[in-house]
């Protein structure tokens, strides 16, 4: 009974705080599947620039551009002027393929939804926590594709024009093969066995 209830919590905060497109499509598939599975977080992929004052300081950290779709250069390059003046620290170009939180009911449903996402490209998807007694396993579906950048610091952009360009093309590949594999992952997501 607590799975059930659990579940219907996660589904009415899911409906009161939406998802992407992308990444909702998922979801309610998951969500109609059998009693056995509900989504939490998730997200369909990113590009986003972050400031930290130091590596490892994740509290500390500003996000000073975000993006769920591919991104261009005059974006980019105007978050980051309007950021400049008062950075103290280093600014990172990130680019994160997608992530999707399932709750199952077993350890066999787990099982089965991850050999689904391991088949479609989530390669590095794994089991994030069990409890005691098994009736609930925490999975984690997740992707290769990920970039981590420096680009300035301290108010000192340490990259070429050409640089930057190549860049933020391979941060925008990386977001749309993340997002290709989203969608095989949807394509052959069914009512695991």
């Amino acid at each position: 009974m607590v799975f059930e209830a659990q579940k219907k919590r996660a589904l009415e905060r899911l409906r009161i705080l939406g998802a992407g497109e992308e990444v909702g499509e998922i979801q309610d598939k998951i969500n109609s599947l059998d009693d056995g599975f509900f989504t939490t977080s998730s997200c369909s992929g990113r590009i986003i620039l972050i400031c930290l004052p130091e590596i490892g300081a994740k509290r500390e950290a500003r996000v000073i551009g975000k993006w769920h779709r591919q991104v261009r250069k005059g974006e980019v390059l105007e978050a980051m002027s309007n950021a400049m003046p008062s950075i103290k620290g280093e600014i990172w170009l990130i680019a994160q393929s997608p992530i999707v939180h399932v709750t199952c009911r077993s350890l066999d449903k787990a099982t089965a939804l991850l050999r689904i996402a391991i088949e479609s490209g989530f390669k590095y998807s794994g089991i994030k926590a069990i409890t005691k007694d098994n009736e609930k396993v925490m999975v984690e579906l997740m992707s290769t594709e990920r970039m981590d950048v420096p680009l300035a610091s301290d108010d000192v952009m340490f990259c070429s024009e050409a640089y930057r360009d190549f860049i933020l093309a391979k941060a925008n590949f990386t977001l749309e093969r993340g997002k290709d594999k989203l969608k095989r992952f949807g394509y052959e997501l069914k009512e695991p066995e």
